[in-house]
């Protein structure tokens, strides 16, 4: 797999303050790696540099094997961006402001495939100023979409839209990096979206990368948190309660929330089995990314 993207000692200084300190990062094509941090950490000046919108103070940017400062105009006319609140002429309908867009690339492109792929083919002649912060960042997506690109760069995209639209987001998404080998760099705040969509995910704080690996290399599960399926779970809560093992106990109907002083599970089992307990599973509870990120940022 060819690499897509490379950054080498990227550094972005804004006076005395270093939003970018020395970062070093690779993204294979076909691949969505998810960039995440806090608020002030570097993202959106990374995303800004990658998307050709910001200058780096030093180091180097190579898109599709190319210096973005040799090779910039071709670089761009192959990605696409969304930022968090994309820009629209409000007086023109959705389907004018990615014609003017299309004229201004001096591509022959089908606008209305592009609305169409992200539900707003309906609305393609309302005016973007009547059209709802949901639509509108809809709207942002097409635009990102309208000339096929090899590499999109979205910072917020799911940004005003709801549950169902945001699934449809993100479905597309992952069609068009599994089916057209799309690259893609996806930045939320909603980490349940990062961990449904991307390959990597790539943590930045302070401006420096602290980690980037598989999503689920980070997903792994607790074994010393654990929910039981068992008969008589308010007995049992009572026995378990009792065992120095044990940290806590809350009992559910037909069921135990159990944390453990070590990752020891066949203890729990054993115990419960061999008190006369019947109990019909055992499952540590699956770490999540918001688990994973929040660890890092603290340790």
């Amino acid at each position: 797999m060819a690499v897509c993207i490379q950054t080498v000692e990227l550094v972005k200084r804004y006076g005395s303050t270093l939003a970018v300190d020395h970062l070093n990062l690779e993204v294979q094509g076909g691949e969505v790696l998810g960039l995440l941090g806090p608020n002030g950490a570097g993202k959106s000046t990374t995303i800004g540099m990658l998307a050709g919108l910001i200058r780096p103070t030093s180091g180097s940017i190579s898109i599709f094997g190319k210096d973005m400062r040799r090779h910039f105009l071709e670089i761009m006319s192959r990605l696409g961006v969304v930022c968090e609140r994309p820009a629209f002429y409000g007086h023109l309908s959705a389907r004018e402001n990615l014609v003017i867009l299309a004229r201004l690339a001096r591509r022959e492109v089908t606008v209305d495939k592009a609305l169409d792929r992200v539900g707003l083919l309906q609305v393609a002649s309302k005016k973007v100023q009547t059209l709802s912060m949901g639509m509108r960042q809809r709207l942002g997506l097409a635009q990102a979409l309208l000339l096929e690109p090899e590499l999109l760069i979205l910072d917020e995209p799911a940004n005003g839209l709801d549950p169902e639209a945001t699934q449809e987001m993100l479905g597309l998404l992952r069609h068009l990096a599994n089916e057209a080998f799309v690259t893609i760099i996806f930045s939320s705040h909603m980490l349940h979206e990062v961990e449904e969509l991307c390959d990597r995910v790539a943590i930045i704080n302070k401006g420096r990368l602290i980690v980037c690996d598989r999503t689920d290399a980070l997903l792994s599960y607790d074994q010393t948190h654990a929910e039981v399926l068992i008969d008589a779970a308010e007995a049992a809560a009572k026995r378990l309660v009792d065992m120095a093992w044990v940290v806590s106990v809350e009992a559910r109907p037909g069921r135990l929330d159990v944390v453990l002083r070590d990752a020891n599970i066949h203890q729990l089992n054993s115990f419960l089995l061999n008190t006369g307990y019947r109990v019909a599973g055992i499952m540590p509870r699956r770490r999540t990314l918001q688990d994973y990120f929040l660890k890092v940022l603290n340790s």
